[in-house]
Formats: C-alpha cells, structure tokens, sequence
C-alpha cells in the first residue's frame, strides 16, 4: 500500500480532473452517437493525455498507465469505429474517476486496484493483458533457503503423469467454477509432491514459489480472478515439460515472469503455510497488503452486489421456522395456539414462494392458510386436518430447500428424498453428520500413517487402521458413493497386507502415492460439507494412486 505525499496537490487539482473526465465522457456519447465525427475523439485524446500528466505529477503510476491506455484507445476508434472499445472506454473514464477520489479520500495509492480497468481495455483493443504483478518490485535473483534436498527423478518419472492428472483435475473444476477450495487443495498437493520428487535443481526455485501462490491461494480464501486461472494454467504447461523432457526440463530455470507473477501471489496472503512463509521470508514480500484488503477496498470503489434468492430463502426459513415452533407448542399442549397468526404466516410465505416463481406451492398454502385461519385454539392435534397443516408446511421447507440447492451444483450426498414426507433439511443434516464422521476417521488415518512413518515404521501405530477404514467405508456405503467405497477399501486392503503383515519396510514413495488417495477422498467429501461438488476427476485421481500401489479399486469393495 503506497501513501500519497502529495494528496493536498490531488486536493487542488481535483476540480480540474472531475472535469476534464466530464468533457472526455460528453466527447466520448457524442461519438458514439454520430461516429463521422473525428473532431470529437481529438477532445478526447487531448484530455487523456492531460490526465496522464497530471498523473505522472501525483506519481500515481496506476493511473498514468491507464490514461495512456484510454488515449491509445482513442486513437484506435479514429482508425475503426468499435462498439465494444467505446463501451470499454465509457467504463475507464467511469473507473478512472472513482480512482481518483478513492486516493483523495483514503490518502494512499493501490495501483492493484486499476489492473482489472486496464486490462478490460487492453482486452477490447485486441492488445495482450498486462500482469496482476505490473506495479510489484521484488529482487529476483535471490536463492531458495533452505536448499531442499536431493530429489527421485525416477520416481518422478513414474509419477509424474499421474501428479500432472492430479493438477488438471483440480483446475479443470477451478475453471468450471465448482469447490474452489477443494480443487485449489488438489493443486497445491499435487505441486507438493512434484516439488519433493524435483529436490535441489534449477528448476526446483520456480515450484517452490508455485507452491506457496497456490497455497495461499487456497489457505487465504483468496479471489480466483482471469489473471489468475491464467497463471496456474502456465502451472500445467511446466508440468507437461516436466512429464515429457523429463531430466532436461529439470535442468532449466521457469520463465522470471512466472516466478515474478507467483511472488505476488505469495505476497497477497498470509504466508500460514510452510512454503509460502519461507518464499515470504527470502524474497521479502507480504505484509504490505492482502487479497482480502485488496478486494475490500475494490468493493468500496466499485461496489459490490449480493444474492437475492439467497437472502430471499433465509427470510422464508426463518418465517417457516416460527410456524414450526407454533405448532410444536400446540402438538405439545404447552399453550393456547392462535391459528389466525399462523394463517398470516403461512400467507406471507405464499406470497413470497409467488415472488420466486413457486406457484403452485403457494396456491396450496393460501388454501391451507384459508381453511385453519378460524380454527379454536383448542383444535384436536391428532385429527386428519392438523397432519394435512403439518403436511403442507413440510412441503413448503422443502420447496425452499429446493430453492437453495439451486444456487449450486447438484452432489451425491444432497439428492432428492424419495420420500415426500421426510424433511430435505433434516435428511441433509443426517447425511453431513456422516460426511463429519468419515472425514474424521480419514484425519485420523493420516495422523496414525504419519506417526507410523516417524518411528520407524512401528506398526503399533496403524493396527487400528483396519477397523477405522471398515467404519469410513460403512458410511461411505450409506452414503452411495461408491466409487470413493471401493477406494478406501483398496487403502484398507494395501495397509493390512503391506505395511502390517509384510516382509519389507514400505517405501517412501509408496506412503506419499497412499496419502494422495486418502487426500483425494478427503477432498471429496470436503467439497460435499462445502455444498461445492468438485466432481468425479478427484475419483480418478485416487484410484490411480491405489492402482499404482498394485490395489485397483474393484467392483467388490470388499473383494
């Protein structure tokens, strides 16, 4: 975050700027009402260039890139009359504005917050995008500390496909927009491991801060932005160098701009993972700001918008829930039940079904609300006319939980009941309650295989793995996913024949292609807790780890 030295200068010129703006914006309309004349896109060019010294005066790097962008872009609509570059334009002298009063007001200068606005008219001028890293300075030249240590390029070999599958999946799910979290997680396992499998080469400095961007992308929450995907597709084309030059990839450093555009990255979060701490610590970034102030003061420049079936649904729950209440008391015989309030509740849900497009449900509830509304507070609670209320509201919860699940992806967990009478919400909160306990029982053989490792390959530390899996595959089962069943069978069946009753000590390799199985499923099941499916390529991933191990995930969970 830069501070202004000289905002009492942008205090002063403040008027002169709001009003070369105005004239460029009127300049701008009147040629894209009558785009014969030239004359007025001369104004306009003139009072970019203006901006662009008064700009360079404030030494506000971020808006002098951008004036000269705008008159760049000036001149080109001389050349060819574009619709879309006039829309963009319309927007930069919009941005450019609301920049400008920003540093006045907040006295500090975040070119960051400009790269989006540039960028957009770069991109409608058919010219390349500058990167998110533009404004950041960092010495390139420093070494990774520590030096990691010697790496398997056999293992690497034998590995390297399927880590490279790892990664694809992961960002293939990013790209659909499905469980950021949960495919970033993938990502950044799978240059973990392609990391370790590199060990001390040239090319080992660029993974290391690969790693500590994806990170940090993932372990900070932080915004996946076009730049963005961009950046950790160039990710996947190394891998892909890696996977088919093998040695003579190894041999090379990455391009300066990669690790330049992932120091960034790095320097944007909080460093809580190793990796990102170290690449933080040697190159002397982060600190300076964060991806969530970055995006706080963009939302506090630009504005933000939020979703409105969401909040629709948590005022329809809320309404829904008090009739529940009520007719709990009433059913209970705790207190008289005034059915004419309940009749007002269950019209003002109606209503609001009306309002999203439910409406046959809400015909049926102001049915339902027309038939109790003069009901005596002493109604019997057992006759067929007060199971029918409860019928109908049960009905209507679902049809919101219907409403929510409709803001994301379907998954394996939250499908339809097949039951109308059980509650969707009830159903999906026993079913999570599995998830919970699976993923707990998966924490706990990562815990116990990491013991295992560290004492030398004691197996007193796994003899509970057998039993642990056969309780995470039990729910597994319940839950219907199958094909992460077969997997931690495979798992249970390589630990009980492996590493318990065999005659050689595992090798590393081989305990590092088991945990990405279990991460795999962990993901998984995450993803489901986060109602953001991550899809069946994390599947894949893990039954080839299995396969690898020589336990291919067959049919027969138990076979």
């Amino acid at each position: 975050m830069v501070a202004i030295t000289n905002t009492t200068s942008l205090t002063f010129l403040k008027e002169a700027i709001d009003t070369t703006l105005s004239e460029a914006e009127a300049s701008l309309e009147a040629f894209a009402e009558d785009r014969g004349d030239a004359a007025v896109l001369d104004q306009c060019a003139s009072a970019f260039h203006q901006l662009r010294g008064i700009s360079q005066v404030l030494e506000l790097s971020a808006a002098t890139l951008m004036s000269e962008e705008m008159e760049l872009a000036t001149e080109a609509l001389k050349r060819q009359h574009d619709r879309v570059l006039v829309q963009a334009l319309g927007n930069a002298i919009v941005l450019l504005g609301r920049y400008f009063e920003y540093v006045q007001l907040k006295d500090r200068a975040m070119p960051e917050m400009l790269i989006g606005g540039i960028n957009e008219l770069r991109r409608a001028g058919g010219k390349s995008l500058i990167q998110e890293s533009h404004f950041f300075s960092v010495d390139l030249s420093r070494a990774r500390d520590p030096v990691p240590p010697a790496g398997d390029p056999s293992a690497l070999a034998s590995q390297g496909r399927r880590l490279r599958h790892m990664y694809q999946v992961g960002l293939l799910g990013l790209l659909r927009g499905q469980s950021r979290d949960a495919h970033l997680k993938l990502m950044a396992r799978a240059l973990q491991r392609v990391d370790a499998l590199c060990g001390d080469c040239p090319l080992s400095r660029f993974w290391w801060v690969a790693r500590a961007a994806t990170e940090s992308l993932a372990t900070d929450g932080m915004v996946i932005t076009p730049a963005r995907k961009a950046l950790l597709a160039q990710y996947d084309r190394q891998l892909k160098k890696l996977v088919y030059d093998g040695e003579r990839a190894l041999a090379q450093e990455a391009p300066l701009l990669l690790i330049k555009e992932s120091l960034f990255l790095a320097s944007l979060g909080s460093g809580a993972t190793p990796a990102a701490a170290e690449v933080r610590r040697v190159f002397g970034v982060g600190g300076r700001i964060t991806d969530a102030d970055l995006q706080r003061e963009l939302a506090l420049m630009t504005g933000s918008r939020g979703s409105v079936i969401r909040s629709v649904a948590g005022a329809l729950k809320d309404e829904i829930n008090q009739i529940k209440d009520t007719l709990d008391l009433a059913a209970q015989g705790v207190a008289d039940t005034d059915y004419g309030a309940v009749a007002g509740g269950l019209r003002r849900v109606a209503s609001t079904l009306e309002m999203v497009g439910k409406e046959q449900e809400a015909t049926a509830l102001r049915e339902r609300a027309g038939a109790i509304a003069d009901w005596p507070a002493d109604t019997e609670v057992d006759s067929v006319d007060f199971h029918a209320l409860v019928d109908d509201l049960l009905a209507a919860e679902n049809t919101v939980a219907s409403l929510e699940r409709s803001l994301a992806p379907s998954d394996d967990v939250r499908r339809d009941a097949t039951n109308a009478n059980i509650s969707l919400y009830q159903l999906d909160d026993a079913r999570m309650t599995v998830v919970g306990e699976c993923r707990a029982g998966l924490a706990l053989a990562k815990r116990s295989l990491a013991s295992f490792m560290e004492n030398q390959w004691d197996p007193m530390h796994i003899t509970n793995l057998p039993g642990t899996f056969a309780t995470i595959c039990g729910g597994l089962m319940f839950l219907e996913l199958e094909r992460a069943c077969r997997v931690i069978a495979a798992c249970r069946r390589h630990i009980e024949e492996k590493l318990l009753n065999g005659d050689e000590p595992p090798t590393q390799p081989a305990m590092e292609t088991l945990a990405d199985a279990l991460t795999g499923i962990d993901y998984y099941l995450e993803s489901m807790e986060e109602q953001k499916p991550i899809g069946e390529g994390v599947l894949d991933v893990a039954e080839q780890a299995v396969a690898e191990l020589g336990y291919p995930a067959t049919e027969n969970p138990n076979g």
